[in-house]
């Protein structure tokens, strides 16, 4: 029986996509191997956002090379996801290993790019159409109780530093329809937590109905709904009074929101596109927290955006003391193909651009220990995703503000399983728990 290998770099889109590309791939008989040596087809989805991604690609795609020639597998390479869209049919050319290339937009197009390559072809599937939903039923889910569900595809904002616009396309909202019956069937099955994914999952509205993110979320939340509610990731413009809301009524909507606002400068903002000033992002989370009071954010931040001064970087500092993230992932400015801020002037130098990730670094580390030990003597029901990736006999989960918990396992603790935990002990990334059983904590062999 032939086996396939996939590999997933980037976000959770890319993650999701690999879902069905890995459907796809079982419905026409094939089984996985997590040894690509052992593979008669192996994907590679891949990812755009930052710096050196195609040379990621083909020092893999040398790797493979190095493999076939040794044992004769792979058969098939295929190039997935955003490199394949922005730099696709270049590396199809340029490499003798490489089967085909995939886009974002077309991968309902696999069995015909297999098709094709059986055949003696070496297709370029890239571009985007009008209808790019895929078949959601052939998404493999495995067990986990976690899960995702897109809600709308491409982004439409053209931030100047970002690449997506071209990698995925303009924004793309798939029927409301098709996303209640996609969240209720994973509800039917048992999946506890359910995110909704978009490049802009706010900007939300229906090409059928006109319902708005608002709706969707009530939508999704009505009836047969799982536990647990999340989305991202959200752009501040688009947090409307409806919105807002809604996430105060929904119980199963977490406390968790990634609102990315990339500088705290306003010249900074105007350079990058990206639609609203520092006094309007500081006013949104006033309006979050006053909704939700639990509200916990996380955030991303560029710096050393061309043009970025010492007091634009201490500005984007004030916003990071101010909002007091429960979690940030902060990058230096990396130029990007047909975007707008490649050619900009300006640059900041690597080693400043360094030295300002390090003392961003260094206060948000502070902000987050401060916000984590306030949690301690707290209960909370932890959804469980597994063995801790550190820690004997630690196990891992989450509460629904995302945070991640550890704590001693115990006989028949299983991933998906949601359990009360205490929160006795804290470090700036994550929490140290206890399970409580009735109204006790347990020790690391409760029963």
């Amino acid at each position: 029986m032939k086996r396939y290998h996939i590999e997933t770099w980037g976000c959770q889109m890319n993650v999701l996509d690999s879902q069905y590309l890995e459907g796809v791939l079982q419905a026409r008989g094939l089984v996985a191997t997590d040894d690509p040596a052992r593979a008669d087809v192996v994907l590679l989805n891949t990812c755009a956002v930052r710096e050196k991604a195609v040379q990621k690609v083909r020092s893999r795609l040398g790797e493979l090379r190095a493999l076939r020639a040794a044992g004769g597998l792979p058969t098939v390479v295929g190039l997935c996801g955003c490199v394949a869209e922005q730099e696709g049919s270049r590396l199809l050319e340029g490499s003798s290993v490489l089967s085909f290339v995939l886009g974002p937009g077309r991968l309902g197009h696999l069995p015909h790019a297999l098709d094709a390559v059986a055949d003696g072809g070496k297709p370029a599937l890239t571009g985007f159409t009008a209808g790019r939903d895929v078949d959601a039923h052939l998404v493999f889910r495995g067990s986990a109780a976690r899960q995702y569900v897109t809600a709308i595809h491409g982004c439409n904002q053209h931030c100047t530093f970002c690449v997506v616009p071209y990698t995925r396309g303009h924004e793309a909202s798939r029927p409301l329809a098709a996303i209640v019956s996609e969240v209720r069937e994973l509800a039917g099955r048992g999946v506890v937590e359910v995110t909704l994914l978009g490049q802009t999952v706010n900007a939300y509205r229906c090409p059928d109905t006109g319902t708005d993110f608002a709706g969707l979320l009530e939508a999704v939340s009505d009836g047969a709904a799982p536990q647990r509610l999340q989305f991202l990731t959200s752009h501040p413009k688009f947090f409307t009074d409806r919105l807002l809301g809604a996430l105060s009524r929904i119980p199963a909507v977490g406390s968790y929101l990634h609102v990315p606002f990339q500088s705290g400068s306003d010249s900074v903002l105007k350079r990058m596109h990206r639609g609203y000033t520092r006094s309007d992002y500081l006013g949104m989370v006033h309006r979050l927290r006053e909704a939700r009071p639990d509200i916990s954010l996380s955030t991303d931040v560029i710096v050393g955006f061309p043009g970025e001064t010492e007091a634009d970087f201490l500005e984007t500092l004030e916003v990071v003391e101010e909002v007091r993230f429960g979690q940030l992932f902060g990058f230096a400015f990396s130029p990007r193909p047909k975007t707008s801020a490649a050619k900009y002037s300006g640059r900041v130098g690597r080693e400043e651009m360094g030295d300002r990730l390090e003392r961003l670094f260094e206060i948000q580390g502070a902000i987050q220990l401060e916000l984590n030990q306030s949690r301690i003597g707290r209960e909370v029901r932890v959804l469980i995703d597994g063995p801790a990736k550190r820690g004997e006999l630690l196990w891992q989960g989450r509460g629904d503000d995302n945070r991640v918990v550890n704590f001693p396992g115990w006989s028949g603790i299983e991933a998906g399983q949601t359990v009360a935990v205490t929160i006795t002990g804290a470090t700036a990334h994550s929490l140290l728990g206890e399970r409580v059983i009735d109204g006790a904590q347990s020790g690391p062999t409760g029963a």
